[in-house]
C-alpha cells in the first residue's frame, strides 16, 4: 500500500513544473513583510511573484479584473517568469449562470456496495491528456457513470490554504475527485474515487494524505468562505459538493446567490471532454 503512495508521491512532487500555461486568475494574495505574493490561477496553479514586482503586480490585478485570458510560463519554482494576454475568446463559465436565483433543489447521493464502488472506480477512463485538470477529468468520470449506471455520486474539492502553499511551496490550490457514499451516508462512508492518482476507491484521510506533506488534517466545512476567511487557522480544509458542480466558481456562487446547480451543463462537459480527453 506504502509503495504506490510513494510512487505518486514523487510523480506528484516532479511533473507539471517549469511549464507554460493558458488559463485565467482566480485570485491573488499580496504577501507581507518580505514574502512573495500568490497568483491563484482558475486551472488550480500557483504562480509565486516576488514582492518587489510592483509594476507586473498592478497589471496582474488589471488582468484579473477584466477577467482576461492569459499565458503564463512558471520556471522549476514555481516563480513567474512570463505572461501575456491571449488575444482570443475561450469559454468563460460566469457567463451562463443567472446572478440572484435561488433554486431550492434537494440532491440524494447514491449509496453503493464495496463491490459497486470498486466498479465505478475501475470504469473510469484512463485515456486522459498528460496536461488535464481535475476539474475536467472529474467532470466526465462522474458524468459517464451516472450515464451508465444512474449513479448520483459527489466530488470532494481538497483547498489548500495560504499558509500551506507558503510553507511547502505548493504548486495547486485546490484539488477535486469524485466522491461516492458506501454503506451509508455518515462521513466515515465517503469513498474517494481518485483514477489519476490512486488505485482504489479511498477514506478522504488516505487520499488527503497523498497531497499534504505534513499529514494535516483537513477540516469539512460548506460554506467557500470558511475556507477563504480563515487562511491560517488550518493547512487545508474539504469541501463536499453534488456531482454538478465544476469548479470552485460554482462553490462561491452558491454561497453568494444561492444558486445550487441541478443538472450537468452541456457546455461544461463539452469543453470537459475537450480539454481532459
Amino acid at each position: 500500500m506504502k509503495c504506490y503512495f510513494l510512487t505518486f508521491l514523487l510523480f506528484f512532487s516532479f511533473a507539471l513544473f517549469g511549464a507554460t500555461y493558458e488559463t485565467q486568475i482566480h485570485s491573488i494574495e499580496r504577501g507581507h513583510k518580505g514574502e512573495p505574493h500568490l497568483i491563484l490561477l482558475m486551472d488550480g496553479h500557483v504562480a509565486f511573484l516576488e514582492k518587489s514586482s510592483n509594476s507586473l503586480l498592478d497589471e496582474l490585478l488589471k488582468s484579473l479584473e477584466n477577467e482576461e485570458w492569459i499565458e503564463v510560463t512558471l520556471d522549476e519554482k514555481l516563480n513567474l517568469v512570463s505572461y501575456k494576454i491571449l488575444n482570443r475568446l475561450l469559454y468563460t463559465p460566469n457567463s451562463i449562470f443567472p446572478t440572484s436565483d435561488n433554486i431550492l433543489f434537494s440532491y440524494e447521493p447514491s449509496i453503493l456496495t464495496i463491490t459497486e464502488a470498486s466498479s465505478a472506480f475501475k470504469n473510469m477512463r484512463r485515456d486522459y491528456q498528460d496536461e488535464s485538470q481535475c476539474y475536467n477529468r472529474a467532470h466526465i468520470w462522474t458524468y459517464e457513470e451516472y450515464n451508465r449506471k444512474s449513479v448520483y455520486s459527489n466530488k470532494l474539492f481538497l483547498f489548500f490554504t495560504t499558509k500551506y502553499i507558503r510553507a511547502y511551496r505548493y504548486h495547486w490550490w485546490f484539488h477535486v475527485t469524485p466522491m461516492v457514499f458506501m454503506g451509508g451516508t455518515d462521513q466515515s462512508n465517503w469513498r474517494t474515487l481518485d483514477r489519476r492518482y490512486t488505485i482504489e476507491p479511498l477514506l478522504t484521510k488516505t487520499w488527503t494524505n497523498i497531497f499534504m506533506n505534513n499529514n494535516a488534517l483537513c477540516p469539512v466545512v460548506y460554506n467557500y468562505s470558511d475556507y477563504r476567511n480563515h487562511q491560517n487557522d488550518q493547512w487545508c480544509y474539504l469541501i463536499p459538493t453534488t456531482m454538478f458542480f465544476w469548479q470552485p466558481r460554482d462553490i462561491e456562487r452558491l454561497e453568494r446567490t444561492g444558486y445550487q446547480k441541478s443538472s450537468f451543463i452541456s457546455s461544461e462537459v463539452d469543453h470537459a471532454y475537450w480539454e481532459a480527453f
